[in-house]
C-alpha cells in the first residue's frame, strides 16, 4: 500500500507537469526588451512553460529596435518563426500584432516645450500654451537627455507647426516629428512670426528629408491615428521606403485598404492634416 500510494504521488506530479507545458499561451500585444538582439523568448508570457521558453530562446528575431523605435510583428511573421521551435505550438494563440520596444527613459513633454523655446529656429514663438504631441511610446537611452531642433515645417490643417527634432548625443535617441499646436493667433503667434519659423534652414541638407530609412517594404510599422478624445494603433505595411517627415503609402494587412500616412519615426507612422489631403487626392 504504502509504495502504490508513492507511485500516485509521483504520476500526479508528473501528470501536472505536463498539463503545465500543455495550457494555452497567448502572446502579449506589447514586449518591452533590454538586450541587442531580439529572440522569440522575448515575447513569451511569463507562464509559459520552461520547454516551450527553451526552444523559443533558439529563435532569434534579429537585432531590438533602439531606444525611442519599435518593431511591429504580424500574425504571419510570427508563425514562421513559430514553425522553427521543434515542440508543439499548436497551444499558441498570437494576435493580430506583437509591438517590441526597447526599455528606455519616457521622453517629457516640457523637455520638448524648452527645447523648442530656446532653438534659434523658434525661439520667437510662444510654447507656453500650445499643445505638444510626441510620437506614441517614445523613449530614450538616457534620461533627459538634451535635444535640437533640426527643422520646422508648417501644419496647413491646423494653426501649428511639425518639428523635426533629435538628440544632440546621436547613441541616446534617434530623430522623431513632433507636433505643435498653437490655440488661436490671439495666443501670442503671429502669423508672420509662424511663417518665418517653418522657413528657417539651420544647416545644408536637414530640411531636405536626408537621413537614415525608417520605414521600409517587408517590415511591419506602427500607424497612430490621434482624433478627439482618443488614440487607435494598428500594424502596416510600407509599401515603399521613407525617411522622416515622407509621406508613403501603407497597406492595412486585414483588409488590404491603403493609406497615406507620415513617418514620425523608426517604424512609426502618424496621419496628419498633409496625409489627408494626399488621401484625398
Amino acid at each position: 500500500m504504502k509504495y502504490f500510494l508513492i507511485c500516485a504521488w509521483i504520476f500526479t506530479i508528473v501528470s501536472a507537469n505536463a498539463n503545465a507545458e500543455n495550457l494555452r499561451v497567448r502572446l502579449p500585444a506589447e514586449v518591452t526588451v533590454q538586450a541587442e538582439t531580439l529572440r522569440l523568448s522575448d515575447l513569451l508570457p511569463e507562464d509559459a512553460g520552461p520547454r516551450l521558453k527553451a526552444a523559443a530562446e533558439t529563435v532569434s528575431l534579429g537585432r531590438a529596435p533602439q531606444a525611442g523605435s519599435l518593431r511591429v510583428f504580424g500574425v504571419n511573421e510570427l508563425r514562421q518563426a513559430m514553425a522553427e521551435i521543434r515542440t508543439d505550438t499548436s497551444e499558441i494563440d498570437i494576435p493580430e500584432q506583437v509591438v517590441v520596444r526597447r526599455l528606455g527613459w519616457p521622453l517629457e513633454t516640457e523637455t520638448v516645450r524648452r527645447t523648442l523655446a530656446q532653438s534659434k529656429l523658434t525661439h520667437q514663438l510662444d510654447f507656453s500654451q500650445a499643445r505638444i504631441t510626441l510620437p506614441t511610446g517614445f523613449t530614450t537611452v538616457v534620461p533627459d537627455p538634451k535635444l535640437e531642433v533640426t527643422g520646422t515645417s508648417s501644419n496647413s490643417d491646423r494653426f501649428g507647426l511639425l518639428a523635426r527634432i533629435r538628440c544632440r548625443e546621436r547613441l541616446a535617441c534617434g530623430s522623431f516629428l513632433v507636433e505643435i499646436v498653437f490655440s488661436a493667433p490671439a495666443g501670442g503667434v503671429r502669423s508672420r512670426e509662424l511663417k518665418q519659423a517653418s522657413e528657417k534652414v539651420p544647416e545644408p541638407g536637414l530640411l531636405s528629408l536626408a537621413g537614415p530609412v525608417l520605414v521600409r517594404p517587408g517590415r511591419m510599422a506602427l500607424l497612430v491615428i490621434d482624433g478627439d478624445g482618443f488614440r487607435i494603433t494598428q500594424p502596416v505595411m510600407p509599401l515603399k521606403r521613407a525617411r522622416l517627415g515622407e509621406l508613403v503609402r501603407v497597406s492595412d494587412p486585414l483588409t488590404h485598404r491603403s493609406l497615406v500616412a507620415q513617418v514620425s519615426g523608426d517604424g512609426m507612422l502618424r496621419t496628419s492634416g498633409a496625409t489627408r489631403k494626399e488621401e484625398a487626392r
